[in-house]
């Protein structure tokens, strides 16, 4: 008969590979989830994470401390195991008690004081009404031998029981046990081998970038795991397939936990010509070059953050600590003016040969000017009152004339005007 498949853990228990996470476990209220969780752990499925197994342990025996997955086993006690002392003394123990039964024995035979009657005899032949009570005990004792057990009344096979090779055989079992946990631990401590395409081989575009997503969250496993050496190693696989701008970002954040930092600023740099207004790349570029001692352009660079998002808290207190260490400082938020320079006098006097000054001395308002027509009101006015006198003159007596104006027109002076 083929052997089955094994079940995987995950899938037994329904877990999903993202619960296998510092930040999830932290979360988990849940006791059963959790014992779910350190059974795949410790299986080494997985891979092997001897951090995250503490900590979920940890995590367990906090929300559910009574969790029979917390109890240790404790191993058989043999004579290999047990100190010489110790395993002479429980020898010694179980001699003493063996010789206090054979004793007993002994004396229930020979009917020694206090013997009833009616006791049955040892390991002989039964007559008389113990024989009924014994042929059921035989029938109660042929089930279990079915299952591989010895009756408690089955002497003859009790006699044909060898103590010392059935601890052989334990023994030989904990070796199977020892030597299966010693090969998985070899398996879950070996790295994975990762094969390498051929050169030959060429991919789609969306290939590529399934490859490197595959590597790049292979990565961000090991960054879970504090494991940033293999972390940077797998996010430099997942660029040299397909270059993207999420990938610099980690590496740029691994290289900062391994105090890389001129690497953490380039991998930032690549990061913002794809994205410029990543801010969590402007963040880790500004970290790296604050714990590079280049304060000055870190403190540039949180103003670049706080220009796209000026409510970023962590953009406003480094910047506030900046501006402490270094008080000549502008305001994160100031911007530098551009400074023209002017040309000589004879080009100047060029340039202004073209301007128009007669813009510049025209009126905002014009006033209208009322002589003209005060004029033709003031000769309205002096026609009429002529008109009035004239008029008054021929009604009254008549007016001699000088010798000498006899024949002249009588025209009052003021008309000559």
């Amino acid at each position: 008969m083929a052997n089955k498949p094994r079940t995987r853990l995950l899938e037994k228990y329904d877990i999903l590979l993202d619960h296998l996470d510092f930040e999830y476990i932290r979360r988990c209220e849940c006791g059963r989830k959790l014992e779910n969780i350190v059974r795949v752990l410790r299986s080494g499925e997985e891979g092997y994470f001897p951090q995250l197994t503490t900590f979920a342990e940890e995590r367990l025996r906090a929300v559910l401390p009574g969790s029979r997955v917390l109890r240790k086993e404790q191993p058989l006690a043999t004579r290999h195991t047990l100190a010489e002392e110790e395993w002479d003394a429980i020898s010694a123990q179980l001699n003493q008690w063996q010789d206090e039964m054979k004793s007993l024995a002994g004396a229930i035979q020979t009917g020694g004081p206090g013997e009833k009657p009616d006791l049955p005899p040892v390991r002989q032949v039964l007559t008389g009404p113990h024989a009924e009570q014994s042929a059921a005990g035989r029938c109660e004792n042929g089930k279990k031998d079915a299952e591989g057990r010895i009756g408690s009344c089955d002497y003859g096979r009790w006699d044909q029981y060898d103590p010392e090779a059935e601890m052989l055989k334990m023994d030989l079992d904990e070796e199977r046990h020892r030597e299966f946990v010693r090969m998985q631990n070899q398996k879950n401590l070996a790295k994975p081998k990762i094969e390498e395409l051929p050169a030959k081989v060429e991919l789609s575009e969306a290939e590529r970038g399934a490859v490197a997503n595959r590597m790049r969250e292979k990565g961000n496993d090991y960054f879970r795991a504090k494991e940033y050496r293999e972390a940077v190693e797998e996010y430099g696989k997942s660029l040299s397939v397909s270059p993207t701008a999420v990938c610099f970002n980690n590496r740029a954040m691994a290289y900062i936990k391994l105090h890389r930092y001129k690497e953490a600023i380039a991998d930032c740099d690549q990061c913002l010509s794809r994205e410029p207004q990543n801010l969590k790349a402007l963040l880790r570029k500004a970290q790296a070059l604050v714990s590079n001692d280049n304060r000055r352009e870190a403190y540039r660079v949180y103003g670049e953050v706080l220009r796209l998002e000026p409510a970023n808290k962590v953009a406003l207190s480094s910047a506030s600590q900046l501006r402490a260490q270094l008080p000549d400082l502008p305001p994160p938020n100031a911007v530098r003016m551009a400074i023209e320079e002017v040309g000589s006098s004879t080009e100047q006097q060029d340039s202004t040969d073209d301007i128009d000054f007669r813009a510049l001395v025209k009126p905002k308002k014009i006033i209208k000017d009322r002589l003209p027509e005060a004029l033709k009101q003031l000769k309205a006015d002096t026609a009429s009152a002529l008109r009035k006198s004239v008029a008054t003159a021929r009604e009254g007596p008549e007016i001699r004339l000088r010798p000498g104006t006899a024949g002249t027109r009588r025209t009052p002076l003021i008309e000559e005007l």
